[in-house]
């Protein structure tokens, strides 16, 4: 059967000052009414039900994160003990579906993307889930670059395999890290690169033989967790085991080395709102080239993302802007220097600014 994973324990600090640590990325309500979070379960309706849905957040966000879901069931809401990245994500959400479905088929998704529209996005996961269910594949999603960004990382798309559902399944040939400009326009005018959108479809067994090969101490704690789930020493064995998992990203540890690893191409909308910068491929712009959210009064402003919470905004004679007003904080930056904003949430810490973190 097909399982779902979210992926929901970063902490969003490219989103400061709207972004904090009680209420991380995955939880704001950046487009629509709903949180990042709430959509990513709500694009999965038909799909997959809510009993096979998995969140895997920060200890400290369990609870409101099932305040958030309440059609999930509260164990499916995961909290781990400490941060480890994205490859013990996946390593402990293969073990738990692994341990009641051994057969699993699992989408392992993050929590805070936009995707439109719903549709595409799921006929792409059932051509995705195909591949995976007649193989030992690693299935990752490519999304077709609009643009020379230098935000995402890129896959290079080797032979075309299989053609499913209408959507072309390749060969990954390369992973290669967020590249600079000149980088960029070389992989958008080749043709050949893909943006990584993070997005993955295998089995159960197959990622945690991969996982076995790679990484085998991370391997043996989520081999111990399994034992150990629905014992009275399940939380401590969490707590005991999860604390020795290397920190590494999944490309690192699995992607970059797996022997079967293919790339579907995801035809769909997609963006991972990575940084405020982000916004202007979410929102339209007014005929001043804005992007305005809450109240703004402006004289020869131009370019710029504003964004208030409750207090009105005026700006003169400013262009290339990031402003963005809260309750107790207010950030001005320019759009260049947007992925920055998380080292300034990290100077805030040094400085003694945990009240505003």
């Amino acid at each position: 059967m097909l399982h779902a994973v979210i992926m929901a324990g970063g902490s969003g600090k490219r989103f400061w000052p709207m972004s904090r640590r009680r209420t991380p990325k995955q939880l704001l309500t950046l487009v629509g009414k709903k949180t990042l979070v709430q959509e990513t379960v709500e694009r999965l309706g038909g799909l997959v039900p809510p009993d096979r849905t998995y969140v895997i957040t920060n200890e400290a966000h369990v609870e409101v994160l099932r305040h958030h879901l309440p059609d999930l069931p509260e164990r499916n809401v995961v909290g781990e003990p400490v941060g480890r990245d994205t490859a013990a994500c996946i390593a402990l959400s293969a073990a738990i579906v692994s341990a009641t479905d051994p057969d699993a088929v699992i989408l392992t998704l993050p929590a805070d993307h936009l995707i439109r529209p719903k549709q595409t996005f799921q006929e792409t996961v059932r051509a995705a889930a195909e591949v995976a269910r007649e193989s030992d594949a690693l299935v990752v999603f490519g999304v077709k670059p609009r643009t020379a960004s230098t935000g995402y990382g890129y896959i290079r798309a080797g032979e075309k395999l299989a053609e499913l559902r209408r959507i072309p399944v390749f060969r990954a040939k390369q992973f290669q890290e967020k590249p600079d400009a000149a980088t960029a326009r070389k992989y958008l005018e080749s043709g050949d690169y893909y943006w990584n959108s993070g997005n993955f479809v295998w089995r159960a067994s197959a990622i945690l033989t991969q996982l076995e090969k790679h990484l085998p101490e991370t391997w043996r704690a989520v081999m111990e967790i399994r034992e150990a789930i629905g014992t009275k020493d399940e939380a401590k064995v969490l707590a005991r085991e999860y604390e020795k998992l290397q920190r590494i990203s999944i490309d690192y540890a699995v992607m970059e080395k797996a022997d079967d690893v293919r790339m579907i191409e995801a035809s769909y909308e997609w963006d991972d709102v990575g940084s405020w910068g982000s916004l202007e491929n979410v929102f339209t712009r007014n005929k001043y080239g804005n992007v305005i959210i809450g109240k703004h009064c402006g004289i020869d402003t131009t370019n710029c993302i504003v964004m208030g919470d409750e207090h009105l905004v005026a700006t003169i004679g400013v262009s290339d802007l990031i402003i963005v007003q809260t309750r107790d904080a207010t950030l001005i930056c320019h759009k260049d220097r947007a992925q920055d904003v998380r080292k300034l949430a990290d100077q805030l810490e040094k400085e003694g600014f945990d009240a505003y973190l």
